[in-house]
């Protein structure tokens, strides 16, 4: 049964059954099977960190088997068992009265992932960067050859990426919104861990902060607007107001972590354009790209 599919990641629910299967492979399942083989080495790195926190008991989906491309088609295909849970982002839109407590659920869970030790294997020059991870497929698409706009970009965005590093970098998601996670009872699990790296916590906080302000812009079509102006700033306040609860919050690294979003959105738009990813499952809003432009001039003129 598919069940999503995202930029670049088709996404299927099943259930197996035999007397000869081992009881974690006859639960639900999910699978996800990336556009490209070259995936597999991200989904690796993905799965082992995505372990490490299950294994300190924070509730991440446990990942069953990845196999390399050409054991079972073209593409890797990762296998996890299927959490209970409803999508954070579905419940607010059918329930809206309770938005703040699941606001407070999100921002609770977000500070539980960045109070986890590090992995020795993830510290400081290990390839685990989170800015690293934002910037990689910017960094990618300039490397194969692309110019303009988008290179200057980086370049100019190069130059923050010094004042990122903290002196003691926390487990972050890199993805961390109501749509990757899923609710039952008192239990917020956390999926999608394709974007998680080691780094300042603010950059995961800056990357929650701004998916609330810009999907609002995004939905509403109304890409005109600054998103520091989006309909639901109240929505992105409310969250750092329960994070605030559990650590203090630095708006000027907010601030600086933000060009990173921009740019990734615009690159992402990009590839998709030049069907980088294979064929998109979810496929790409030709808006996406000139907005995220546009909001990247914006938040960083006047940064250092």
């Amino acid at each position: 049964m598919r069940v999503t599919g995202g930029f670049d990641m088709w996404i299927y629910g099943l259930h197996f059954d035999g007397a000869g299967l081992p009881a974690q492979w006859t639960a639900p399942l999910i699978v996800r099977i990336p556009a490209l083989a070259e995936r597999f080495v991200l989904l690796q790195r993905e799965r082992r960190l995505q372990a490490w926190v299950a294994a300190h008991g924070y509730p991440a989906p446990p990942q069953l088997e990845l196999f390399a491309p050409g054991e079972l088609f073209d593409s890797p295909v990762q296998v996890m068992q299927r959490v209970a849970g409803t999508r954070m982002d579905a419940i607010m839109v059918a329930t809206p009265s309770r938005i703040p407590g699941l606001v407070g659920q999100l921002a609770a869970a977000q500070a539980a992932l960045h109070r986890l030790p590090v992995p020795e294997w993830a510290q400081a020059g290990s390839g685990w960067s989170l800015a690293d991870k934002r910037l990689e497929l910017t960094r990618s698409l300039v490397a194969q050859g692309l110019r303009g706009p988008l290179a200057e970009a980086l370049e100019r965005t190069e130059r923050i990426v010094p004042l990122l590093e903290v002196s003691e970098p926390v487990i972050c998601h890199g993805d961390f919104h109501a749509r990757n996670l899923l609710v039952d009872a008192d239990t917020v699990w956390v999926i999608d861990w394709t974007d998680a790296g080691i780094g300042d916590r603010h950059g995961d906080i800056a990357r929650t902060e701004w998916t609330f302000r810009s999907t609002a812009v995004l939905l509403s079509g109304e890409t005109e607007r600054p998103v520091s102006r989006a309909p639901d700033s109240a929505l992105a306040g409310g969250y750092l107001s329960s994070y605030r609860r559990e650590f203090p919050v630095d708006a000027a690294r907010l601030r600086l972590w933000m060009p990173l979003q921009y740019l990734n959105a615009w690159a992402m738009a990009v590839a998709g354009e030049q069907g980088v990813f294979g064929p998109s499952p979810a496929g790409f809003d030709s808006r996406i790209g000139t907005w995220a432009e546009k909001e990247f001039r914006l938040c960083i003129q006047d940064l250092p």
